[in-house]
């Protein structure tokens, strides 16, 4: 299987699990949702980045725009929790 193969799997299967444990949980806010799935696909892009350097190239793209939608979510948290 190839590299690709494997990160997009493992990014399926974490987003799977975490969708069936925030349904167990009964969470039903669409930012808690998004702000979670953001940061597993953002950390398994930055473990996948430091195993191959073709990787890292193709994934900084990936990275950089999964860290941008995060900041927005953040940042409009921190915004309606002050307004």
């Amino acid at each position: 299987m190839s590299l690709y193969n494997r990160y997009i799997l493992t990014v399926s299967l974490a987003l799977l699990l975490s969708t069936v444990l925030m349904i167990a949980a009964g969470l039903d806010r669409l930012q808690v949702y998004f702000t979670i799935y953001v940061f597993e696909a953002l950390v398994i892009s930055e473990l996948y980045v430091y195993f191959n350097r073709k990787a890292r190239r193709a994934l900084a793209y990936v990275s950089a725009l999964l860290f941008g939608c995060f900041s927005i979510a953040l940042f409009l948290q921190i915004f309606n929790i002050l307004t």
